[in-house]
């Protein structure tokens, strides 16, 4: 048997990560048996999970995944901190899926330090940078809010660096309303609390989304023309307010006046203008594009809401859904193709071939559908699952709303309000009805308000306890870090950061100084051959782009490239950009300098026989002319 020796939990990463792999652990089980995965699917009456399946499938495949291996493998840590590195995790997490976890919160964790070293940390104008990672490891069971530590060893929060403290650097609006949305996303992920003394309170977030609202309802990123993607983004950020009765006075940019709304009035409002938006097929355009991501997001937007996407009669079109739109998009393959239009400002996406942007939309968007099928949290909700208790307070309160009629009892309608503002404050949203209530209520002359502030909140019962987790270093890690070659390359960067990660939460045990040890050098020689492999990249662009007019004089500088460039390991040389462009270079100078090189020896070959030539002459006419003086000379003698 393996010897295992106990690590010390994550902390709250640890926390979190039990709590999901609790709540999940039937799906995790479920999803390893295709028979049971359709069962399942063919239970809530549509088969969203094997959709997810198909699209993990052909990710794994587009990734060189091996067989039953993970989709975050270090091919595709590569990429973790960026757009295209972080949204399949969000998709994998949300749907309770297996996967490298630990890998991804490892590297994560580097890769944030690292970028946390420079001036303008994770961006310097995007803070959906700090709202997408943000998201990504909340969905592998980690903590935004302690996620390593900066160069002056205080813990790095990503909340507060990314949302409310966001404009002590850069205007969390700097970006558009994208950071105004996904701030807000973000923010609300788990509730989080906004300290005082905090640059935005949440209203100022809120506010700076309606603000932005345009006169048929909808949201864009630019321009007056509303756009489904972006007003859909702005319903997901909107979501947990809806059944808020709280008013909002702000200047609509769009109008130039002031207007006061609630954000139940300008999402109705959106729905409408989505509605309207939505084409015969079921999907969405956007941009002037038939395409499956912007049918995505608003597929997202409503299961938000806690609304049916397949049910809602303002979605269905020619008797085709949203997910009648979403499928006519997936290839054979398992994955989604971005449109099947081609778009020239898109070159990577082919009209015939699945595309991993669309890929991953899909797959989120799967887990929404799912989540609400199954009566989870929403998407980006990743708090703790409601106890069975509080599912069963919503309930019957949902039950009692569902009665509410125009002639309502004021009693029965105060009952129900009472019951309303009894759950916790961010429990609320999970209230399907409550406008139907709301309106029943001031119609009644019932002051919402007095009830609201006098009801005391009552918490529901946990269902359970959780209990401790325990990780280990075990026998395979020690594999792993002794099979470590002894010429390392930056293909060990995953192995050794995921290895030294588990190794310094480790509790003690023989040998582990030594592994610490070996780990951290061979972190430190990574770190010195990707610097090396980034000067040279920049050297590249600095000193040889565009490549034209090169000269003899800048062949010293090739040379001192292509050295470099040959000290490096096969793999690492792959990294290095343009070098088809400097052997170019190197073969064009050198071809000069051998043309020069010949011109010379030529020249001096040429120099030299004619001076040996003009010697020979020279040499010849001097023995002519001594012979004709001797012969002149004996000519004389015998005259004489």
């Amino acid at each position: 048997m393996p010897e295992k020796t106990a690590l010390r939990p994550y902390g709250k990463e640890a926390v979190k990560m039990k709590k999901r792999l609790a709540g999940f652990l039937l799906c995790a089980i479920m999803l390893f048996s295709p028979v049971t995965l359709l069962r399942l699917s063919a239970a809530v009456g549509n088969d969203f999970l094997s959709v997810a399946d198909g699209i993990i499938a052909w990710k794994k495949a587009d990734n060189r995944s091996v067989n039953g291996g993970y989709l975050i493998n270090e091919a595709y840590l590569e990429l973790a901190g960026t757009t295209p590195g972080d949204w399949y995790p969000i998709g994998l997490g949300r749907l309770g899926i297996a996967d490298n976890y630990a890998g991804y919160l490892a590297v994560i964790r580097d890769r944030v330090e690292e970028r946390y070293s420079q001036p303008g940390k994770l961006s310097a104008a995007k803070a959906t940078e700090w709202h997408r990672i943000s998201l990504a490891i909340l969905a592998m069971g980690g903590d935004p809010t302690d996620i390593g530590t900066d160069a002056d060893g205080n813990p790095i929060n990503l909340i507060a660096d990314g949302t409310y403290d966001r404009g002590k650097t850069t205007p969390l609006g700097r970006q558009g309303i994208n950071g105004w949305i996904w701030g807000l996303i973000t923010l609300d992920s788990m509730r989080y609390d906004i300290p005082k003394g905090a640059y935005y309170t949440r209203d100022d977030i809120i506010i700076g989304i309606l603000r932005q609202q345009l006169p048929d309802g909808g949201f864009a990123l630019s321009g007056k023309t509303s756009d489904p993607d972006i007003t859909a983004m702005a319903l997901q950020a909107l979501a947990p307010y809806y059944n808020s009765e709280k008013k909002y006075t702000y200047k609509q940019k769009s109008l130039g006046q002031e207007v006061t709304k609630a954000v139940y009035q300008v999402t109705e409002e959106a729905l409408d203008c989505l509605s309207a938006m939505q084409l015969d097929t079921g999907d969405f355009a956007s941009w002037g594009t038939e395409n499956v991501e912007s049918t995505d997001q608003v597929v997202v937007a409503l299961c938000c809401l806690g609304i049916d996407p397949l049910k809602d009669e303002r979605f269905i079109k020619n008797g085709k859904t949203l997910l009648d739109g979403i499928l006519k998009y997936r290839m054979s393959d398992g994955g989604f193709v971005h449109s099947y239009a081609y778009d020239p400002d898109n070159p990577t996406s082919h009209p015939d071939k699945s595309n991993s942007m669309a890929g991953e939309q899909t797959l989120y968007t799967m887990a929404a559908l799912w989540r609400q099928s199954m009566g989870m949290r929403t998407l980006y909700d990743f708090r703790e699952e409601q106890s069975n208790a509080l599912k069963q307070r919503i309930s019957d309160l949902e039950t009692g709303i569902s009665a509410v009629t125009a002639s309502a009892d004021r009693t029965a309608l105060e009952e129900l309000l009472t019951a309303f503002y009894s759950l916790p404050e961010w429990e609320r949203s999970y209230v399907k009805g409550y406008r139907r209530l709301s309106e029943a209520a001031v119609s009644a002359g019932i002051d919402i308000d007095r009830i609201a502030d006098t009801t005391g909140v009552i918490e529901s019962p946990k269902d359970g306890q959780n209990d401790s987790v325990l990780l280990y270093f075990t026998d395979s890690d020690r594999k792993a870090a002794d099979g470590l070659p002894k010429r390392l390359t930056t293909e060990q960067y995953v192995t050794v950061t995921t290895l030294l990660d588990k190794l310094r939460q480790c509790g003690d045990f023989d040998g582990k100084d030594a592994y610490l040890e070996k780990l951290s050098k061979a972190k430190t020689d990574i770190a010195a051959i990707q610097t090396e492999i980034d000067s040279i990249n920049a050297d590249i662009r600095a000193r040889l782009y565009p490549f034209t007019n090169m000269t003899l004089k800048d062949r010293k500088t090739v040379n001192s490239i292509v050295g470099r460039y040959n000290a490096l390991s096969e793999y690492d040389r792959a990294k290095i950009e343009r070098w088809e462009d400097v052997v170019k270079t190197k073969t064009q100078l050198d071809n000069i300098l051998r043309g020069i090189v010949i011109g010379v020896i030529l020249s001096v070959t040429a120099s030299v026989a004619a001076v040996f030539l003009v010697r020979r002459i020279r040499k010849k006419r001097r023995s002519k002319e001594k012979a004709m003086e001797e012969l002149a000379a004996q000519y004389e003698n015998e005259d004489g």
